[in-house]
């Protein structure tokens, strides 16, 4: 009997140790992404306004973080004493990394760019912002503006406003005060076609009623006669948050060259983490795309 008894390895039933705090990371990393997503989707649709969703992005931010720590130690835990518990550990991790994706590309854009929620090119840079905007004064900026090169083209004024209304009317921008020629010049008189002082008589013309000038003004504000100036005032809006950012657009014709600048703002934030940069290069972008059929790009600008 003993001989027998001998023969028989010792088995056993081996505890294993479960990992306790898995299941409320997982649970965390959940709510954090469930709330990054309502909060966006509520600024959206106007239900809450910038303080709200800076809180509820920065608690989702905290939630992230710390159900991101509690999975990667589960998971060092799974590895080096074998619990039980590391696909909830896993899934936590995941989810807290999909959380945190957005905040990492927000860290990267804001060492990438300039403290600043003002990009211009060279030709209005230190220019004073547009009155009717006043985007300096709404968004209080207090810091210089992101600089860039502007472009100058070998083309007459309306030649580029012309490939000007179309990148506008492909960038979706909502278009404010269209000005044509110098603002600051005085409007002829204008000047009677007969004396009435001594005749009595002269041509009176046919008066265009009221509201057929304003529907046409409404119809396309782009539409401005010829000049050797243009002025256009602008807001764009992000694709994430739709921040509104204030766009000022110069083309200035001097001789037989054609210089155009451009100035955004936010209105809502004092960093924008170089949107306003994007804009304006989006927007030169696709003018000299506009122009480059025509040959019109000056040679410096060109190479």
């Amino acid at each position: 009997m003993s001989v027998a008894l001998g023969r028989i390895r010792p088995t056993g039933h081996y505890l294993r140790k479960r990992l306790r705090l898995a299941g409320l990371a997982r649970r965390l990393a959940a709510f954090s992404l469930v709330l990054l997503l309502v909060a966006l989707g509520f600024f959206r649709l106007g239900s809450i306004g910038l303080p709200a969703l800076q809180g509820s992005l920065a608690l989702a931010l905290a939630l992230a973080v710390v159900a991101a720590l509690i999975g990667l130690g589960g998971l060092f835990k799974v590895w080096r004493t074998g619990a039980e518990g590391g696909g909830r550990a896993v899934g936590a991790f995941a989810l807290a990394l999909v959380v945190l994706a957005p905040f990492s590309l927000a860290g990267v854009l804001a060492y990438d760019n300039p403290a600043t929620n003002v990009a211009a090119t060279d030709g209005m840079a230190d220019a004073a912002p547009d009155p009717v905007a006043a985007v300096i004064a709404r968004a209080g900026a207090d810091t210089p503006a992101q600089p860039l090169t502007g472009r100058r083209f070998d083309a007459a004024a309306p030649t580029v406003y012309g490939a000007a209304r179309l990148v506008l009317a492909d960038e979706g921008w909502t278009i404010g005060t269209v000005t044509a020629g110098d603002p600051l010049a005085q409007p002829e008189e204008d000047v009677p076609s007969a004396d009435l002082g001594r005749s009595g008589t002269g041509l009176i013309p046919v008066p265009t009623p009221r509201t057929s000038i304003d529907r046409d003004a409404e119809e396309d504000p782009l539409d401005q006669p010829d000049a050797d100036q243009y002025a256009i005032t602008a807001v764009a809006h992000d694709v994430v948050f739709g921040l509104p950012s204030d766009i000022e657009i110069r083309i200035m014709q001097d001789d037989a060259v054609t210089f155009v600048d451009i100035r955004s703002t936010s209105r809502s934030t004092k960093i924008d983490l170089g949107q306003n940069r994007r804009f304006i290069e989006d927007f030169l972008t696709r003018l000299d795309e506009a122009m480059a059929t025509t040959g019109t790009l000056a040679d410096d600008d060109a190479d």
